[in-house]
């Protein structure tokens, strides 16, 4: 097992002090805006040949065929290697400083029932980087047995809705004020752990699958509440030309993607940072047979790299 980091003084309980900063980008911090003034939106088409065949493989092989793999799960898996990789996605600015979240989270939204006003639950799971478990078997494990929970509950009684049916209840001349002093709290990293735990803002990212619905978007906000730098939309699936040439004449293939794009903080990291991330992302959705590798074992990406021509 690696030696666990301590804290020092000036660290948050959910995340370290970056001490480390490039000057440039500290200073830039300071006149930059807030979060949602430095939204920048990444796009992009993941070819769905191999991953569909992976999964397709994946749930022929599943001992419990109710919990089936979805690409949802290996998107979750992909974030997560790829986030591990890259360090400087799992950072967030909060009053003016940089920090590096202490694990690798992600929340996102499960309806009980695709219809209109169908409740809805908040699921929120994290990845164990260190594990023998596979970030595929983690994300599918986690987000199975979560989803499954919120559909069979009669009512919604996730941590984030109480938290918020509670505040609801107070009298307006009450819930202005707390409000006013959660907000604060938060802009100085003393919110309580239970608020911090159940806010799908303080996640890593916080994913949208809007091709479940049959819906196609390609941005989504982010807010300044909370320490969420990453917004990701996964839509729904589309056949796109794809041209080759061969001995001089050109060929044209119907060829299946799945659009995913991505909403990131362009105060965490630079264009370049960015860029080899995206290409990290999409090569690991590329050959996801990569994502059943133990998550404590190291993925050569440079070589990936190599191999994938992202």
């Amino acid at each position: 097992m690696p030696e666990e980091r301590k804290n020092r003084r000036g660290d948050r309980y959910d995340a370290y002090l970056v001490r480390n900063m490039d000057p440039l980008q500290g200073f830039m911090n300071y006149v930059m805006g807030d979060r949602t003034d430095n939204e920048a939106v990444i796009h992009l088409d993941v070819p769905m040949e191999n991953l569909d065949a992976f999964i397709a493989k994946k749930n022929a092989e599943n001992e419990n065929p109710i919990f089936k793999y979805t690409f949802m799960h290996a998107v979750l898996a992909a974030l997560a290697r790829t986030i591990e990789a890259r360090p400087k996605m799992n950072y967030f600015v909060r009053n003016k400083k940089f920090w590096e979240r202490k694990v690798i989270s992600f929340s996102f939204i499960a309806k009980k029932q695709k219809i209109d006003g169908a409740e809805e639950g908040l699921v929120i799971t994290t990845y164990k980087k260190d594990s023998e478990t596979s970030a595929l078997e983690q994300m599918h494990l986690s987000t199975c047995k979560m989803v499954a929970e919120i559909r069979e509950k009669e009512e919604n009684h996730d941590d984030t809705t109480k938290i918020m049916e509670t505040l609801l209840k107070l009298p307006g001349f009450i819930f202005k004020p707390v409000v006013a002093l959660i907000l604060h709290l938060d802009r100085v990293g003393k919110l309580p752990k239970s608020f911090v735990k159940a806010n799908p803002y303080g996640c890593t990212c916080f994913i949208s699958n809007l091709g479940s619905i049959k819906m196609d978007a390609s941005y989504h906000h982010l807010i300044n509440f909370g320490t969420n730098s990453i917004f990701g939309i996964l839509g729904r699936k589309e056949k796109k030309p794809v041209f080759t040439e061969e001995n001089g004449v050109v060929k044209t293939e119907l060829k299946e993607f799945l659009p995913i794009s991505l909403t990131v903080d362009e105060r965490i990291a630079d264009g370049v940072y960015y860029a080899k991330t995206v290409r990290i992302f999409k090569a690991l959705l590329m050959k996801p047979e990569l994502l059943d590798l133990p998550a404590n074992e190291k993925i050569d990406y440079e070589k990936l790299l190599e191999e994938v021509d992202v």
